[in-house]
């Protein structure tokens, strides 16, 4: 049998007087007066509403964790009211729940059931009468979502009354509110939250208590399995066996030099590089038609070269580092690596650009100059907190799409200006590269092979490993594309057109 509901909330934000939304977590009662009392006739704001599907719990926890930031931040700046030590405790069960799931990074694999298990692990215990009748995690995240709202709905409206200067009327409404509240069984919730506070604390005890038990096994066995890992540190449970957990910098570097589940992964891209370099400084100047390139030529060749030695820098040192017990040091290192691909990406892009538009220097730059943008844009984008935010995944997708399209749109306009016979002919010299990367992603994605053998993979052969053949692959066919895309280029260039 399935069940579908559909939960509705205002989301509101104003540096006026706020109006007080009706939330749709659950019945929480505000009458039309009241809120029309609280809504000045004058203010300039307006409330969005969103609509979302309940039976999507990700969306559901991180859009209510998004807003949760900001109420909170509402009742500090606009409330400025001191409150009990029993609606304290409340207050602090609503901020170390946001705070605990907001450390879940967005990069993580699976971040939003990650944020939304913290979510469900932090209340359970807690709201034991509430959640325990809840069979399913979906549930019981809806119930604890419901039951926050309350309480953020309460703190709210305290701090617009107290924010009007009506103290007094204020507190005695807080007295009756909470002698209410005790005969309907708040006695018992609050109580509840006061366990929810522990809870919260011991999830963050028990990570650090992991993470000093894994480099405890790691001192003891040099290298230590999937299960000993912490939770942030646990990427793809198919790789079982063999994995570092290193204390400092200097013992992930030390880690590169014996055997481990990373080997493979370190070394094939720090070899990589090496070749690439060579390939760059010694055999690409020795190709024949490398006398008649001009400066420009030379530029974006040299750009193409640079963005591949990027990304094997990159990759290596994130592969070096992802061992660190440091948990913000080892997503650091994953952002390095992001802005690695992103720099390529742009940089093979760039070459088709300037290579098919030769004689076209409008197209050229115009499409050269928002590739650029866009690359810079990505090798600079993943260290911004605002980027990385949950509720910024659109923007992450747009930004990453776009970079895409820009090498779309030249191809679009050689097939209408010169034929799709050309474009055919002119672009098929990059097909391997393009199903390097392709083929190389696509088994990353699905972890193929280990994930029908786990543990049979876990030192060679596994899916990563193979991104790692498939991208260096990529980078070196893109070389030989590049080397046809300027012999085209040249032979049109021969009828004397203009390259810059």
């Amino acid at each position: 049998m399935t069940c579908t509901a559909t939960a509705t909330t205002s989301i509101t934000e104003s540096f006026e007087e706020p109006a007080i939304s009706r939330p749709s977590y659950g019945t929480f009662d505000i009458s039309d007066t009241d809120k029309a009392r609280k809504q000045r006739r004058h203010s300039s704001y307006q409330p969005q509403t969103w609509h979302i599907d309940t039976d999507d719990i990700q969306i559901l926890v991180d859009q209510f964790l998004t807003q949760l930031g900001k109420r909170l931040d509402f009742l500090e700046d606009y409330g400025h009211f001191k409150i009990d030590s029993g609606i304290g405790r409340a207050y602090e069960t609503l901020r170390t729940v946001h705070d605990s799931c907001t450390r879940v990074s967005d990069e993580m694999i699976d971040a939003g059931w990650r944020r939304a298990k913290v979510f469900v692990e932090t209340l359970e215990d807690g709201y034991r009468d509430a959640l325990e009748r809840k069979q399913t995690m979906e549930a019981k995240a809806r119930e604890g979502v419901r039951l926050m709202e309350s309480m953020l709905h309460d703190f709210e409206t305290k701090a617009y009354e107290l924010h009007s200067g009506s103290l007094s009327a204020v507190a005695n409404d807080m007295y009756e509110t909470g002698r209410r509240r005790l005969d309907d069984g708040a006695n018992k919730a609050a109580e509840l939250m006061d366990e929810g506070i522990v809870k919260a604390r011991h999830a963050k005890e028990a990570l650090k208590a992991r993470v000093e038990h894994a480099l405890k096994r790691a001192k003891e066995n040099g290298l230590i399995a999937y299960h000993d890992l912490p939770d942030p540190w646990k990427v793809n449970p198919h790789i079982t066996k063999g994995y570092r957990f290193c204390e400092t910098k200097l013992d992930c570097v030390r880690s590169c030099f014996y055997f481990n589940n990373e080997t493979v992964n370190i070394w094939s891209h720090g070899l990589g590089l090496i070749l690439v370099v060579g390939i760059a400084f010694y055999w690409y100047p020795l190709t024949p038609n490398f006398s008649k390139y001009t400066y420009p030529d030379i530029l974006i060749a040299a750009l193409f070269f640079f963005a591949a030695c990027k990304c094997l820098i990159c990759s290596t040192m994130w592969h070096c580092m992802a061992a660190h017990s440091n948990q913000k040091l080892m997503e650091r290192f994953a952002c390095v690596d992001y802005t690695g691909i992103s720099f390529l990406v742009a940089a093979s892009i760039l070459t088709t650009e300037y290579t098919a538009f030769y004689c076209e220097p409008i197209s050229r730059w115009t499409y050269m100059l928002t590739t650029l943008a866009l690359g810079i844009g990505g090798t600079v984008l993943p260290w911004s907190p605002t980027f990385n935010r949950q509720d910024m995944a659109w923007a992450r997708v747009g930004f990453y799409v776009s970079l895409a399209t820009t090498g779309f749109f030249p191809v679009v306009q050689l097939v209408m200006t010169r034929g799709l016979d050309w474009a055919i002919y002119f672009y098929a010299p990059i097909t391997k590269s393009l199903l390097f990367y392709l083929c190389g992603a696509c088994l990353y994605a699905a972890k193929i092979p280990e994930r029908w053998f786990p543990g049979c993979f876990d030192y060679v052969g596994g899916s990563h490993n193979i991104w790692h053949v498939a991208v260096l692959g990529g980078i070196l066919f893109h070389y030989e594309a590049m080397k046809a895309f300027f012999a085209e280029a040249l032979r049109r260039g021969q009828s004397g057109c203009s390259v810059y």
